[in-house]
């Protein structure tokens, strides 16, 4: 973990630049997407879990007054979340040891973060106890394709991108790292069916543009 988390520190300037071409220009939107489907409410309390620099945060809190609190194990990261937006709180955070109270979250975001959690299970009972009953989990993630056209942009286009990824960003074995952390996750449906496995109630799973990235929207359930 500390050899990603080091990774992450180094690519932290170019990382939005980074998920542009991963998404092929497409995160921006679908994130917008993602935050229309989630309820809106005054004074939320707002955890962007492996936030990074903070662009989930920004399309969903920019509306509407909220706590936005940015974690991330990355200092860096949290370091550029600060200067897009002073009202975020960064707190430098395992997703597996979540640094806040029990019940004390009212929406989760976690945009392109979970593929990279190891303890992917220890990562949703932490997302289960800070979350309120009734609360909201949403994951934007790169999942392991399953559809024909998420197979050939990963399986083929993707890795033709790597001598220019190397060229732009002087890291070719972290672009490296980001294409087969896609390639070797789990499906968003086993991804759906491990989160009710730690206590959530599944709200939806949305594949976008056939399948490059999809929406998962988790619930807490009242009991």
């Amino acid at each position: 973990m500390s050899k990603i988390r080091e990774m992450f520190d180094q690519i932290h300037k170019r990382y939005d630049l980074l998920n542009r071409l991963m998404s092929a220009g497409r995160d921006l939107s679908w994130r917008k997407t993602c935050c229309k489907r989630l309820p809106q409410k005054d004074n939320a309390v707002v955890l962007d879990l492996c936030g990074g620099t903070g662009d989930f945060a920004m399309k969903y809190c920019k509306n509407m007054p909220k706590l936005c609190i940015i974690g991330d194990f990355s200092g860096n990261m949290l370091t550029l979340a600060a200067k897009k937006n002073a009202d975020f709180k960064p707190v430098q955070m395992d997703a597996t040891q979540i640094s806040l109270v029990s019940s004390s979250v009212d929406i989760i975001l976690n945009g392109f973060g979970m593929r990279n959690i190891q303890n992917l299970d220890g990562a949703f009972s932490e997302a289960h106890r800070v979350l309120k009953a009734g609360g909201s989990f949403a994951t934007l993630e790169f999942f392991k394709p399953d559809k024909t056209i998420s197979k050939l942009f990963y399986h083929r286009i993707a890795p033709l991108a790597l001598p220019f990824a190397g060229m732009i960003f002087s890291k070719r074995n972290a672009y490296r790292y980001l294409v087969l952390s896609i390639l070797n996750f789990i499906t968003a449906k086993e991804y759906a069916l491990k989160a009710k496995n730690a206590g959530f109630s599944l709200k939806c799973i949305k594949a976008l543009d056939g399948g490059l990235a999809h929406i998962v929207i988790l619930e807490k359930p009242w009991t």
